[in-house]
């Protein structure tokens, strides 16, 4: 009797330990998701004023930068953001800095926005226009810049704006860009 006593408590020890496992699993694999997306948690900074401006640009100096003006509702801008991400991971050990400023509709700033930066795995800070004054802004980068988007800056380390590419790009074309200026 104890035998089978014991091969009765063993199943049930067994099915304990089996429904604990399930129990964990049912918790760990929700909790992981739940912290994964939290790897690309999307920091969206407000520029609002030329002296915003001042000090993004101040935080570049000594560094090759690329400044990307888009939107999610733009096709271009969409198409070449993937080549932009994928940039940036090439080359942000050798000094390059990518700085993306979008110009969505403020309705579209933390859900549209937010979960297409960490879709595109952005994991790095990206700046959104909030000037009331949209002649601001595009005066601050090139007086002769008419708001077309997508359209990218490059510039030197020493801050220098030293090129202008308007519309959409290759991961070819900016890399080769890039290097010109690196």
């Amino acid at each position: 009797m104890e035998g089978a006593r014991g091969g009765m408590t063993s199943k049930v020890r067994n099915q304990e330990v089996s429904e604990g496992m399930s129990i964990k699993k049912s918790f760990v694999i929700p909790v992981f998701f739940l912290l994964s997306s939290f790897i690309y948690s999307q920091e969206v900074k407000d520029l609002k004023k030329i002296e915003d401006l001042d000090s993004l640009f101040a935080s570049l100096k000594g560094k090759t930068a690329i400044v990307n003006i888009w939107a999610t509702w733009c096709f271009p801008c969409v198409k070449e953001f993937p080549d932009l991400i994928k940039l940036y991971n090439n080359y942000k050990e050798k000094g390059f800095e990518l700085v993306f400023i979008s110009v969505d509709a403020p309705e579209d700033k933390d859900a549209t926005l937010k979960k297409f930066l960490s879709n595109q795995g952005v994991d790095f800070v990206t700046y959104y226009n909030e000037f009331s004054n949209p002649d601001e802004i595009i005066n601050y980068f090139d007086k002769s810049w008419g708001g077309e988007i997508p359209i990218t800056y490059i510039y030197d380390r020493e801050g220098r704006q030293v090129k202008k590419l308007s519309g959409s790009r290759s991961y070819e074309k900016f890399e080769s860009e890039l290097n010109e200026v690196l």
